[in-house]
C-alpha cells in the first residue's frame, strides 16, 4: 500500500524538493502530521510506510496547477447534478484533484493508494469556507466523485497547533476538546501559534523540532482525544487496512 500526502506547509505533512510532481525518497521531507499518520497506521496495522518508503508528497501548488490545467481544457470541476456549496467548493475540488493523482499512482504501481489531504479548518486562508463538518464531507465527496475509496481528510479544528498543544500543555491530553473552540486566527491575542511556541520554550515550531518531540515521546498522537483528530484517525485506520 502506498500513501500520498498533500498539505499546506512543512510543519504539517511536510515538503518536497523541486522537480517531480510527486516527491519520494530523499526528496520527501515528512512533517509532524505525516508522523502522526505513520504512528496511527503502525499501531493499528503493524507496518510503517515511512520506514518502507511507500509514500510520496505532492505540493499544494502542484495540486492547484492541475486544476488550472483542467479549467483550461474546459473540463468542469463541478459535480454533475449536484450543487456544491460555494463555502466548501474549494475542499471538494482539491480532494478531486488529489484523487486524480492518487488514481494515476495506483495504476502505475498496481497497488492501493491512500491519499491524505491536510487543510486547517479555521484561519485567515480558509475564512468563509463553511463549517468543519461540511468541509470534511466536501473532501469525502470529492474523493468519491473520482472513485477513490481510500481518501482521508485531515482537517484539524481549528488548526494543527491545537493537536500539538494537547500533548504539550501543563495537563497533557486532558480536556483537549476545548481547544477546538479556540480561534484559528494567528493574529488573535491568545493565538494557538503563540501558545505552542511558548510551550516549546519560546522556540519556533519548526518541522525538525516537532518531529524530534514525536520521536522522543513528548508528543504521543495515540493519546490525543479530540473530535477532529478522532475523525481523522478512524478514517485512516479504516482505509489503510490491507485486503
Amino acid at each position: 500500500m502506498y500513501f500520498l500526502f498533500s498539505g499546506e506547509g512543512a510543519t504539517d505533512l511536510g515538503s518536497g524538493s523541486p522537480g517531480p510532481e510527486i516527491a519520494e525518497g530523499s526528496d520527501f521531507l515528512p512533517g509532524p502530521m505525516a508522523d502522526f499518520a505513520d504512528r496511527i497506521v503502525e499501531a493499528r496495522h503493524g507496518y510503517s510506510f515511512l520506514e518502507s518508503g511507500s509514500c510520496g508528497f505532492i505540493s499544494e501548488r502542484t495540486v492547484a496547477a492541475r486544476g488550472r490545467d483542467l479549467k483550461a481544457a474546459r473540463k468542469s470541476m463541478a459535480l454533475p447534478g449536484v450543487k456544491v456549496p460555494i463555502e466548501t467548493r474549494y475542499f471538494f475540488n482539491t480532494a478531486r484533484l488529489l484523487a486524480r493523482f492518487a488514481n494515476e499512482k495506483a495504476r502505475d504501481r498496481r497497488e492501493d493508494v491512500v491519499a491524505v489531504l491536510f487543510r486547517d479548518s479555521d484561519g485567515t486562508a480558509s475564512a468563509g469556507r463553511g463549517e468543519w463538518r461540511d468541509k470534511r464531507q466536501s473532501m469525502l465527496d470529492g474523493f468519491a466523485h473520482e472513485g477513490l475509496k481510500r481518501g482521508v481528510p485531515m482537517i484539524p479544528k481549528p488548526k494543527s497547533e491545537a493537536w500539538l498543544i494537547c500533548a504539550l500543555k501543563d495537563q497533557p491530553y486532558q480536556n483537549c476538546g476545548l481547544l477546538e473552540d479556540r480561534s484559528g486566527n494567528d493574529n488573535s491575542p491568545h493565538s494557538l501559534k503563540r501558545e505552542l511556541q511558548a510551550l516549546l520554550g519560546g522556540e519556533p515550531a519548526t518541522r525538525k523540532l516537532l518531529r524530534d518531540k514525536i520521536a522522543d515521546g513528548q508528543i504521543n498522537c495515540l493519546r490525543i482525544a479530540m473530535p477532529s483528530f478522532q475523525e481523522f484517525r478512524e478514517r485512516l485506520e479504516a482505509v489503510s487496512a490491507k485486503e
